[in-house]
């Protein structure tokens, strides 16, 4: 008797892409990299990054999933992981270039003119400082010494250019929606204190 074959094959799910991946299987690999590459790619494009920055984030991020892989508890969180990833790395390509954008300031003979009508910049608070992107060595120190959670909370709130939706990020990172606002005020004191044990003065 003459057996049918399914006319196509389920699509493993993250978890077993990232256990084989885990023993090196290369092909689950590319796998993984295929389902989520638009996933990662949209991040920078909606910050209004160039197509080769656009590029390089993705392969950062990429790169910091093959060395986390193993780390990983739940594979299928894997997508909030990466869409958080992809927003830090595109963070640290918009820091660069405005970093870039303010070194060829300094080197413009008009410079030092145009110098004396900007306003003097005074001590924000944690807010201000994720408002401007202001302070962006402190602030990046103390993001970094937060509560994953937090970290992700505050990200999501006020680092993405796209208008923060409670009710996104209640199902992007599991809150109820009703607690975002007392968990983003517990994490903006975390920050605070952190801040100012960094030598940031959040209350001047």
């Amino acid at each position: 008797m003459i057996q049918l074959r399914p006319s196509h094959q389920q699509e493993p799910t993250t978890t077993s892409l990232v256990r084989r991946c885990v023993q090196g299987d290369a092909s689950a690999w590319g796998q993984l990299v295929a389902r989520y590459a638009r996933l990662v790619h949209a991040v920078p494009v909606r910050h209004g990054l160039a197509p080769h920055e656009v590029d390089d984030v993705g392969q950062e991020v990429f790169l910091a999933l093959a060395q986390n892989l193993h780390t990983i508890d739940d594979p299928e969180r894997l997508p909030g992981w990466l869409v958080t990833t992809a927003r830090r790395v595109t963070w640290r390509v918009i820091q660069r270039r405005r970093n870039e954008e303010s070194l060829d300031l300094l080197t413009d003979p008009g410079e030092e003119e145009r110098r004396t009508t900007l306003p003097v910049a005074t001590t924000p608070t944690p807010e201000d400082l994720l408002a401007t992107w202001g302070r962006q060595e402190a602030l990046a120190q103390g993001m970094a010494r937060l509560q994953p959670r937090c970290r992700e909370l505050l990200t999501r709130l006020f680092l993405d250019h796209a208008e923060p939706s409670y009710d996104d990020i209640s199902v992007e990172l599991g809150l109820p929606k009703g607690s975002i606002g007392p968990t983003r005020n517990r994490c903006l004191q975390q920050l605070r204190s952190i801040l100012e044990g960094l030598g940031v003065d959040a209350d001047e």
